[in-house]
């Protein structure tokens, strides 16, 4: 999972991402294979400035289960991308504005 240095993220963090993937019995071969598909999630928060990944990943880990398309299609749902990533970036638990939880 050292793709995820590109997000800023410490090899401690990641090994804690690890645990939390795993702790929460969700797939971790998914984050390890399926690289591409997580980075274009994670992408997807960087586009509209959400710098709190760490956070996200480990609140949500499940939420990486879903499909990219339709990740997209809940954020495009909320029309001030800028007060979505202010809220994000405050606190995780936010993804329940964009239904994710």
């Amino acid at each position: 999972m050292n793709y995820l240095k590109k997000y800023n993220l410490s090899m401690e963090q990641i090994k804690d991402i690890e645990k939390t993937i795993l702790d929460n019995n969700i797939d971790i071969d998914m984050f390890i294979y399926d690289s591409d598909k997580i980075e274009e999630i994670l992408d997807l928060f960087v586009s509209i400035g959400v710098i709190n990944l760490y956070n996200i990943i480990i609140t949500h880990p499940a939420m990486f289960c879903d499909t990219v398309s339709s990740i997209k299609r809940r954020i495009d749902k909320y029309e001030d991308k800028s007060k979505l990533a202010k809220l994000l970036n405050e606190d995780a638990l936010n993804l329940g504005l964009i239904e994710l939880l």
